[in-house]
Order: structure tokens, then sequence, then C-alpha cells
């Protein structure tokens, strides 16, 4: 059994009520969770929310909705704690899928995790995941048994660092190197992800990458990239299949 999350609030965090701002007619939170259904990688996912809009949106999706108490809607109160945000979604889970927590003496974000054979992670910023996406991660943080996979997009290998001077100069900067030769650079999605935390092992890597297409890259913060997907999907009406 696989089980997911999203935090989302109803103020969103870059613009107001961004997570229920309109694309095409739906709110924005509704493309991920739609994509995340049509795949059938996840069992139970669960949108951690305040806001009555989200959560509606989120029933009529189909998945489980988690009220957010008042202390864990700004990241910035002193009364916010990430580990007691963790300890209270892991326990709400439990006990709404009946399950018994399991025992570790770690953090709350890992057991979480141990409850549920594959964990997952969704951000609804990244609304432009498509379905074969999530397919593709879960096939591979399953069948190579690794603890995690990142969505993660290439970007151009020429990418130069801006220098305080004012100068710019290449991330791989190696003086007569032939930069063909270059190991190519991603950006992955580090807020939505695939984890099975009982592969995790010392000395071996956590990160591993599903390679998605740029646009599928796409992380909202303001209205301009709302302005950006819409203009896409205008040219591109079949890019979602549940739609």
């Amino acid at each position: 059994m696989n089980i997911g999350i999203t935090w989302a609030r109803g103020k969103g965090s870059s613009f107001k009520g961004k997570n229920k701002y309109p694309i095409k007619g739906k709110p924005l939170i509704w493309y991920p969770l739609m994509s995340l259904k049509a795949s059938r990688t996840v069992h139970y996912h669960y949108v951690f929310t305040e806001d009555d809009e989200i959560a509606e949106i989120t029933l009529g999706v189909g998945w489980r909705v988690i009220p957010r108490p008042n202390k864990f809607i700004s990241y910035k109160s002193k009364a916010y704690n990430n580990q007691e945000a963790w300890k209270y979604i892991t326990r709400y889970i439990a006990e709404d899928l009946d399950r018994s927590i399991p025992e570790f003496t770690g953090d709350w974000i890992t057991s979480f995790h141990l409850l549920s054979e594959y964990a997952f992670s969704l951000n609804c910023n990244n609304c432009m995941l498509r379905s074969d996406t999530f397919r593709l991660m879960y096939k591979r943080v399953q069948s190579n048994k690794i603890p995690s996979v990142y969505p993660a997009t290439k970007v151009d290998e020429h990418l130069m660092l801006g220098h305080p001077d004012g100068y710019l100069f290449p991330l791989w900067h190696a003086q007569g190197l032939n930069r063909q030769y270059y190991p190519p650079l991603y950006r992955a999605l580090l807020n939505t992800s695939f984890t099975n935390a009982r592969a995790s092992i010392l000395g071996r890597p956590n990160y591993y990458y599903c390679e998605i297409d740029p646009i599928e890259a796409t992380d909202v913060h303001d209205k301009r990239d709302v302005e950006l997907i819409e203009a896409y999907l205008d040219c591109h009406p079949e890019y979602f299949e549940f739609t």
C-alpha cells in the first residue's frame, strides 16, 4: 500500500489563493491531484489544508483531507514546528487507516514514510507533472530498490554563474577541458518524490531522478507562470490524459 501527502494552504506562498487559482477553468491544485489519480500509483493520498475550498476540491478528485491546525499554517510563526506537523500528519493517517505507527526513534518524516511500502510527496506547485511521470518514478523506485526518486529536467550544459562583481564564468570550469565532456546538469523538483525509507543504506546515495520534459518542471510562483501554462495547454490540448 502506498500513501501520499500534499501540503496546501489556502493563501498560498507566493500569490494569494494560488492553489485555487483557475487554470483553464480548473483550480491549480486540481491538476496534480488528477494526474496522480490517473497514474494509479498511490492508494491513499492526503491533502493537509485549512482551506474549505481546497478540501472540497480534494474530496471531489477522490482523495482525503487532513484538517490543518492554525499553528501549522504559517511557516514563519513562532508556534510552527516541522517535526510536530509531521507527527500530527503521521498520527492522523495511522488512525484514519487503522494502522500502527512504526517503532522508530528518528524523525517523524521518516515515520510517515514507514507507514506504507512506498511513500509519496506531491508539491502542488508542480501542476504540469503528468501521470506517465508518476508511473515512471514509481517503477524506478520499486524495481531498483532505491531510497527515493525525484522528477528532474535537464538544463543547459553551458550554464553560467554570475559573480557579484558582474562577470560570468562556466559552472563546470576547468581550463583546457572540452566542455562537451562535462556531465549534464539537472534541476530536480525536490518536494515531489516517491520514497522507500527501508532502502536507505549508509554510504549510498539517497537522491535518484526520473528525467522529465522542461514544461513538466514548471514551478508556479506568480500569475505569469499561470499565463505560460494556459498558453501551452492551448497549443497542446491533449497534454493531460484525463482531459
